[in-house]
């Protein structure tokens, strides 16, 4: 069997990219949701989608993390934390959605 070449370091640093993609949508929507037009408010969606492919692509690189372990790590720190807090978000308005059509109903 083959060995395979480390990922190189771009490839090692799209996690992270990717995990500060995910808080700045974050940020816009927080924006979004407290200023007048509402309109950019779908934006949230984008962020645990953001945040699980930079995980994906830190699984797949791992057997880069001994050449990078800091940029490997942080990488991936930061897709789970922006994971963690977008699904929060989401799973939130999901829950006041369901109350407010129950109370409807009632």
């Amino acid at each position: 069997m083959k060995d395979r070449t480390p990922a190189s370091k771009k490839l090692i640093a799209l996690p992270l990219i990717l995990g500060i993609t995910s808080f700045l949508t974050f940020a816009f929507y927080y924006y979004s949701a407290n200023h007048a037009p509402y309109t950019y408010i779908d934006i949230i969606l984008a962020g645990p989608v953001l945040s699980f492919i930079g995980m994906i692509i830190s699984i797949i690189t791992r057997k880069s993390r001994k050449m990078y372990p800091t940029l490997w790590t942080c990488g991936l720190i930061t897709c789970l934390f922006g994971f963690i807090i977008c699904a929060l978000i989401i799973v939130l308005l999901i829950m006041i959605m369901v109350a407010t059509f129950n109370e409807t109903w009632l």
